[in-house]
């Protein structure tokens, strides 16, 4: 435990990873950006820890969804593996607001004084919330007001515990038993893994995987004094977690110190513009203007030959800042010094998948693909995909003009004539409807709005 000590945060994460992967949930290698080799799951999962984020996980029931989260959980934040079982939110359609974040004390409330005794979930470093499709939709609601600010409502009493990173597992297809996901609530959850079956050479090995698990990551009497502190009061709970029982563990500010230097990482041009591809493709529709899920597919000649006629929703700016959060956050992981175009493709159908709603055709279409990901892990990826094949045609070659575009690099008398001159005799139009991609489009319009201000910013 000395070593690890004087370790640097990277490379404490780089252990920490590894003996989870290694001891107590394996996980294979898996190619990452630049053909970096990783435990894929585990890394994406870190990422959510660090950027205090919401991550989905999916899969066939037993595949460890929950068990990794807790394990990940237990060995970042130091707190044990079966407190952090004890507080986990389990999903079931009967589970209403008492049971996930307040109850009255009823002793006092008997005496005619209100007071409120808190759930400890929200008091660990990390909330889990197993099966979270199976909640009823008002318990979803409270859900997703506590994971998005931080703060838990109970009457007319507050509990701020700040933005914590959440996990929330969903088994596949577990049909009457779920009440799916309230859309506000997906669109909430900013990454999705999927878990399962991987090989046949641990199978022999993981029962002695989960021995470790309690033998290594679980404190009995620590998470004894937890509750019994809890039942006391949320106070006592709270000065009981201040002590950490699994060694280690990332420090606070250790986690402080990697997130500052995961916000100081820029976006090369390629990673900005690629992002943005993407977001045209999908949001920007010539039929209707902009994409909505209450519009029918469009049928335009041009909306055919891009993203979001495959695709039900729209990406969401909060979509859209998840992307350049993980982004950053995994170039940082593997030691650039940039982010760049492979970590934004790496991470993006991550960030999608799970709130596309593909089209009945774009199923259709890839169904009998050969893969080794869930469905609509799949479709994120081949639609990724895609866009990046018309994004290498139509906008690497335009960088230059499009650099113009973004700099407001344009005379008057290139607006004047709607032309713009890119040297050696050649011009490119300011014309929105000589453009195809909807990229384009949006960069030409922009750039030709020019100064143009609302008549009651003039002057």
């Amino acid at each position: 435990m000395g070593r690890q000590k004087t370790m640097q945060p990277r490379e404490k994460l780089y252990s920490i990873i590894s003996d989870i992967a290694q001891n107590y949930h394996f996980e294979p290698l898996r190619e990452g950006p630049h053909g970096k080799l990783m435990h894929k799951n585990l890394v994406l999962m870190t990422l959510t820890y660090l950027l205090d984020r919401n991550h989905l996980l999916v899969g066939e029931p037993g595949w460890g969804k929950t068990t990794g989260a807790k394990i990940l959980s237990a060995r970042l934040s130091g707190i044990p593996y079966d407190l952090y079982d004890a507080m986990e939110l389990r999903g079931n359609p009967q589970k209403y607001e008492e049971k996930i974040v307040a109850r009255p004390h009823y002793g006092k409330l008997a005496k005619g004084v209100e007071e409120v005794v808190w759930q400890g979930t929200f008091g660990l470093d990390v909330i889990n919330v197993d099966e979270g499709n199976r909640l009823p939709y008002d318990s979803q609601d409270v859900i997703l007001q506590g994971i998005d600010t931080g703060r838990w409502n109970y009457q007319n009493r507050s509990l701020y515990e700040g933005k914590k990173p959440t996990f929330i597992t969903m088994n596949e297809r577990t049909g009457s038993h779920e009440n799916g996901f309230l859309p506000a609530l997906k669109d909430r959850m900013d990454l999705v893994t999927e878990e399962g079956f991987f090989t046949t050479m641990v199978i022999h090995e993981m029962n002695e995987a989960r021995l470790r698990v309690v033998s290594e990551l679980c404190r009995q009497d620590y998470t004894q004094a937890a509750l019994d502190a809890l039942a006391k009061g949320y106070d006592d709970y709270k000065a009981v977690l201040k002590g950490r029982a699994i060694d280690g563990r990332l420090t606070r500010e250790e986690k402080e110190g990697i997130v500052g230097n995961i916000r100081e990482l820029g976006f090369d041009n390629d990673a900005m513009l690629f992002h943005q591809a993407f977001m045209a493709e999908i949001n920007y529709s010539v039929q209707y203007g902009t994409k909505r899920r209450s519009d029918p597919s469009s049928m335009d000649t041009h909306d055919q030959h891009y993203a979001g006629v495959s695709v039900l929703h729209s990406f969401s700016p909060r979509s859209a800042m998840a992307v350049e959060d993980y982004a950053q956050a995994l170039a940082w992981f593997l030691g650039e010094d940039e982010v760049k175009l492979d970590h934004v493709r790496f991470v993006l159908p991550h960030v999608f998948a799970h709130k596309a709603d593909f089209t009945d055709d774009y199923k259709n279409k890839h169904g009998n693909d050969q893969r080794e990901d869930n469905e609509m892990i799949h479709l994120a990826k081949t639609l990724a995909d895609e866009v990046f094949g018309r994004y290498a045609k139509t906008i690497q070659p335009m960088k230059n003009f499009i650099a113009r575009l973004q700099k407001q690099d344009l005379s008057g008398d290139e607006m004047k004539a709607q032309k713009a001159d890119m040297g050696d005799g050649e011009s490119v139009s300011l014309k929105e409807s000589d453009h195809d991609h909807p990229l384009m489009k949006d960069l030409v319009r922009q750039a030709c709005e020019g100064e143009k201000k609302a008549f009651y910013e003039e002057g």
